[in-house]
């Protein structure tokens, strides 16, 4: 096969994306899934891309290569989309008017609708903001709440496993959050594990964050979501997001002002690498209601996307 790509990042979330109607009925899956592999375009989430019923609208397939899986949502891939409608001609191919600004498109996903506004200047890209609404409901219909392994106490934000990193220390002393040695990663591994026999998860999604930024954030995370393989997002969308709903279930929230109309905007710093916190800056803005996070959106200060080509395999 040959296949289109775009490949991109948000934050070092490695992201590809891939025209559905190039690859057979049947193999979407093995097909993305081998794409993603160090030896071809290395990546950590995939999006397969289908016309939707009218310009702007995309029907999307996304895959996780660690299980595999396709999976409901993925924040960085909208970024690196967003950033792909405006710079490539995939904008072009989905109807999308990219004249207008913000230029604007809905994303068909797995867990419903999810739209996208695209800030511009020229033929640039300069800031996305995606609704995740549909993955806030995904997750509270999952379930949120408190639970706890030996002396940890940790969160559930529906699929995510959200451990702050001070009761994770004072837990464990001596756990390592920047080189990330054999014993942290054990112990994320133990309850990692424990936590997926006990909720019934499949993927293994995990934050890791404390309230102790080193730049203009408000609390800074990463995310080791598979220690075990090196799977570790620097950045991650629907992470953050989960970040947003597990900070306010476990009464962290309080931290931060909320503006007139009850909306919270966390700053998170994250990207770069395997340590917690990083150079760039997720913005989630959240709407708080009856002590539940009602709505969210989110961007990030650094989606780029790096090569366009043709793939054969």
């Amino acid at each position: 096969m040959k296949l289109d790509f775009v490949r991109g990042h948000m934050g070092g979330n490695l992201i590809i994306l891939l025209r559905g109607e190039q690859i057979p009925e049947g193999v979407e899956l093995e097909t993305a899934v081998k794409l993603m592999a160090p030896n071809y375009l290395h990546a950590h989430e995939a999006g397969i891309l289908y016309p939707g019923s009218r310009p702007g609208e995309i029907e999307v397939k996304i895959v996780e290569p660690s299980v595999p899986c396709f999976i409901s949502a993925c924040g960085g891939f909208t970024q690196v989309l967003g950033a792909a409608l405006v710079e490539t001609e995939l904008g072009n191919y989905f109807g999308v008017d990219t004249n207008r600004n913000p230029v604007e498109a809905m994303l068909l996903t797995g867990c419903g609708p999810t739209e996208l506004k695209i800030d511009t200047e020229g033929q640039k890209a300069l800031r996305i903001k995606s609704d995740m609404d549909c993955f806030v409901r995904e997750s509270y219909d999952s379930g949120v709440g408190a639970y706890s392994y030996g002396k940890l106490q940790y969160m559930r934000a529906g699929k995510f496993l959200v451990i702050n990193a001070d009761h994770f220390e004072a837990a464990y002393p001596g756990l390592d959050f920047v080189s990330w040695d054999r014993k942290t990663r054990d112990i994320l591994q133990t309850i990692q594990h424990d936590f997926m026999e006990r909720t019934g998860e499949i993927e293994p999604n995990v934050a890791v964050y404390d309230w102790h930024p080193e730049r203009k954030g408000d609390l800074r995370v990463v995310f080791p979501h598979y220690v075990q393989d090196d799977f570790f997002e620097p950045s991650c969308g629907t992470g953050s997001v989960a970040l947003g709903i597990a900070v306010l279930a476990a009464g962290e929230l309080n931290q931060l002002t909320p503006s007139v109309d009850g909306s919270y905007t966390l700053n998170i710093e994250s990207g770069g690498g395997i340590e917690i916190g990083g150079p760039d800056i997720t913005a989630l803005e959240i709407k708080v209601d009856a002590g539940s996070v009602k709505s969210a959106v989110f961007s990030h200060s650094r989606v780029e996307i790096t090569a366009i080509g043709v793939a054969m395999i």
